[in-house]
Parts: structure tokens; C-alpha cells; sequence
């Protein structure tokens, strides 16, 4: 499989040049857009979220901990005074850091479940809750921030399969066929726990209709120039 350095690299090759076109396209301010860079490379990184590798499994949680504890301090910012909210962001990082590491590195198993195409819609539907429900994000800037952890995400997958193949012995390794799957047949009652998670975070997710309106106006912005007259404006998000 490729290295923690590569996957960082290829995670964030791969989300700076989506980034730019989010930036090209004006799907979403400057600041925005640094955010969704970072999402993208968090994205490449958490399929080792099971590795036998402490090292790259501590870096992963530390910044989910950090991720996810902003997103609950951001939801009661308004009413919690600095106090209240520097206990509830200490309160979840350790919870996540610690707590949920601790579960992980118990029950998973690397290049299980979470070496799926399954894992990425489950980390891009979490991502999407986690921004609506708790960072009070719009629908649009939600799905954004998901879609840029899957694409994080299948980076991962897509660079183990190919460091499984060969290419200067002429061979294949047996880790070949892992990483890029639709779910994990070796582990069914895992699988089949994290499709009930995908089904339950679809329905807490909020709607797609900004995502289908920004693919119309893509297509449609893609046609020459001549045939508009002039540049179409950018997309109004909700």
C-alpha cells in the first residue's frame, strides 16, 4: 500500500486542483475554499483510520478531534459564553481523541470495512451532518465539504491499489483488490452496520437540490461563449 507521506501528498494534489476549480467556478469564498482543502486532505487520510500503524492513526483522530470539537463549539457559540465552550471543545477532542481511538484500534481491522466504497459515502454523509446539523453550514456549503472528503477519501483507495501493483517486477500483490471495494465480504456484520449508517445519515442529510442546480448551471456554463452571448453569472448558493 502507498505510504502515510504519499497519501498526504496525493490528498492534497488532488484537493488543491479540486479546489482551484470550486475557486474557477465561484462555488464558494476564499476562506471557504482553504477549508474544503483541508476537508479533502483529512479525506485522504482517514481509510487509515484502522491501521495497525499508531502513528498515522493518532494524526488521523487528533485532527478529526480538533475538526469535530470546532463544529459542537461552533453550535452553541451564540448563547455558551468562552468559558462554556473552551470545556464542550476540551470535552469532545478528548472524548474523539482518546475515546474513540481507543474503540477503533479495538474493533477494526486494516483494509476491513473502512477500504470501501461504502466508508467513503459514510465519511461524505457524516461530513455533511456534521456541517448542517452541527456547524449550522448551508446545504450547499454541507455537501461541498462532503463531497470533498470522498474525494479525499477514494484518492486513498485508488493510490493502495496502485502501490499493489507491481509494475517494475511484473507483478501483483496479494494486497491487490483490498482497498478498492465496494464493501468488505470478509467482515458482513461490519458492512452491513455501516450501510444502516449510510441509510441513517442520508435521511439526516439535508437536500441535494443545490447540487443538481450547480450540475445544471456547470453544463450549461460549459457551452461557447456564442451561444450565451455573454459569460453566464455564477450560480447564487442558498
Amino acid at each position: 500500500m502507498a505510504s502515510f507521506f504519499g497519501h498526504l501528498c496525493g490528498g492534497a494534489a488532488v484537493s488543491a486542483a479540486a479546489a482551484l476549480g470550486v475557486a474557477s467556478l465561484r462555488w464558494a469564498q476564499p476562506d471557504q475554499i482553504q477549508a474544503l482543502f483541508v476537508l479533502g486532505v483529512i479525506g485522504g487520510l482517514l481509510p487509515d483510520i484502522d491501521s495497525d500503524n499508531s502513528t498515522p492513526v493518532r494524526v488521523i483522530f487528533t485532527l478529526l478531534g480538533v475538526a469535530i470539537a470546532f463544529l459542537v463549539s461552533f453550535s452553541f457559540a451564540e448563547d455558551a459564553p468562552i468559558l462554556k465552550l473552551a470545556v464542550i471543545w476540551s470535552a469532545v477532542f478528548l472524548v474523539v481523541r482518546f475515546g474513540i481511538f481507543e474503540l477503533f484500534s479495538r474493533l477494526t481491522v486494516h483494509r476491513g470495512v473502512w477500504h470501501s466504497w461504502l466508508a467513503a459515502a459514510f465519511a461524505a454523509l457524516f461530513a455533511v451532518d456534521c456541517a448542517y446539523h452541527l456547524g449550522g453550514f448551508s446545504a450547499w456549503e454541507s455537501w461541498l465539504a462532503g463531497l470533498f472528503v470522498a474525494l479525499g477519501y477514494l484518492t486513498h483507495l485508488c493510490l493502495d491499489e496502485i502501490a499493489s501493483v507491481d509494475l517494475l517486477r511484473n507483478r501483483v500483490k496479494r494486497s491487490f483488490g483490498t482497498a478498492l471495494k465496494p464493501f468488505s465480504i470478509a467482515s458482513p456484520a461490519a458492512s452491513a452496520a455501516m450501510f444502516a449508517g449510510v441509510i441513517l445519515l442520508g435521511y439526516l442529510a439535508p437536500s441535494m437540490e443545490p447540487l443538481a442546480r450547480a450540475a445544471s448551471r456547470a453544463h450549461l456554463d460549459s457551452l461557447p461563449l456564442a451561444f450565451w452571448g455573454s459569460q453566464p453569472s455564477a450560480i447564487k448558493r442558498e
